[in-house]
């Protein structure tokens, strides 16, 4: 195995050297079916814009640079992007990108697909003319419909007050620059550490509704684990009620974030925030998917006299468990639920998870054959960061398992 991670890290080295040369080119796109030239250079797969090349695609942005500073902007939003770091801040909420930007020859490059997805255009490859096509999407405004299995939340105007009951939301919530919204949380809702000063109404399946009707808000947000009981005490308090269970896959996640940052007024945050999360999750692709030989890998949910517990198939765990370049030995079912048997028949390679789990495999001689366990394979990590579908998922734990699955690969990594 040691083996395997040494060739795979000098493998990954080579790749970033010959993959990582810029070339300066003239290059056009259809932008609403009308061509656009502009000059850019490819790097890491990815496109970098001229900052001079911004106003040539006619719409409406101005550029300037200051104190290594690149800030564009129209009338609604401003990027300011740190050069020579992947730090940018879109109206005044930082978030980090996938990529450096950078100066050449007096010109700031800057990534081109962020730009325009923060903007609302959808980028495409189109085989029949071997063009780019940019085209705008349309724009999520009021009324804002939640579907969750059939049940159709609304949302007709912008929340001044906000109790979110989910920690998933409350992070992306913060994340998109709305914490100032958000009231009243559940006891679970611990990030990031500015959302501990804000007031706790209970737990997730039993919060106090007392407390949440006396604080008067204009939108209570919950996820998987709410009451429709305690639901519809709000109702009748006239509080408006948006309820949605976790996601199933990463595109759920980045749906939802799209719908929460128009429920807040904040579709622009939002919309650069999918677009970053999406980047990284390709950019960690690019590499993963060049390994042949994959480690079989367990996330353990819970273990022990209560059974066992991991992320089958169909769950978002299990998805970025295949894009940090793993083979998720629970593929073999749908759900949570998994047994003994099966984790001893499939012998992971590695096991991730809670010290608490850790703790228990380790001292109980039913794991005692598990060759993770016997090499000291298990990779104790923060269970919030990886129950928790937000951006958190991919900013910090798609690189947890990276590492933990591909030792120095992590480092190629720029977020």
């Amino acid at each position: 195995m040691k083996k395997t991670l040494r060739l795979t890290s000098i493998f990954f080295v080579l790749v970033m050297l010959f993959t990582s040369f810029s070339f300066a080119n003239n290059n056009s796109l259809l932008l609403d079916g009308n061509n656009k030239n502009f000059k850019s250079e490819s790097f890491n797969g990815r496109t970098y814009i001229q900052s001079s090349s911004l106003e040539n695609l006619g719409i409406g942005l101005n550029t300037s640079i200051k104190n290594n500073i690149v800030t564009i902007k129209n009338k609604k939003v401003t990027l300011k992007f740190t050069l020579n770091t992947n730090n940018v801040e879109v109206n005044e909420v930082p978030m980090t990108l996938d990529v450096k930007t950078y100066m050449k020859d007096n010109e700031a490059y800057l990534p081109l697909r962020f730009i325009l997805e923060t903007l609302g255009y959808e980028i495409k490859w189109n085989d029949n003319t071997k063009s780019i096509d940019v085209n705008k999407n349309q724009e999520i405004k009021y009324p804002i419909e939640i579907n969750n299995q059939g049940s159709i939340y609304t949302v007709n105007k912008a929340p001044e007050a906000i109790v979110s009951l989910a920690p998933s939301v409350t992070e992306i919530l913060f994340a998109i620059g709305a914490e100032d919204m958000v009231k009243g949380r559940t006891q679970y809702c611990t990030y990031p550490t500015e959302a501990k000063s804000i007031t706790v109404v209970g737990n997730m399946t039993d919060p106090s509704a007392e407390t949440i009707v006396s604080m008067e808000p204009d939108l209570v947000i919950a996820g998987t684990h709410y009451k429709p009981e305690v639901l519809s005490q709000f109702k009748k308090a006239g509080i408006n009620v948006v309820a949605k269970d976790s996601p199933d896959t990463l595109d759920e996640m980045y749906n939802y974030t799209l719908k929460l940052g128009a429920i807040v007024g904040k579709n622009y945050e939002a919309r650069a925030l999918v677009s970053a999360m999406k980047s990284k999750v390709e950019t960690v692709e690019m590499f993963t998917k060049r390994i042949k030989n994959k480690p079989d890998v367990y996330y353990v949910v819970g273990t022990g006299q209560g059974g066992e517990y991991t992320a089958g198939k169909d769950t978002f765990i299990a998805e970025v468990i295949g894009i940090a370049g793993g083979n998720n030995i629970a593929n073999d079912i749908t759900g949570w639920s998994y047994t003994l048997e099966k984790l001893i028949d499939n012998n992971p390679d590695i096991i991730f998870g809670s010290a608490d789990g850790y703790n228990t495999m380790d001292s109980n001689p039913n794991y005692s054959s598990l060759q993770a366990i016997q090499n000291k394979k298990y990779i104790t990590v923060n269970k919030d960061i990886f129950s928790r579908p937000s951006p958190r998922l991919i900013n910090q734990g798609l690189k947890i398992l990276v590492k933990g699955l591909h030792g120095n690969l992590a480092k190629l990594l720029n977020f």
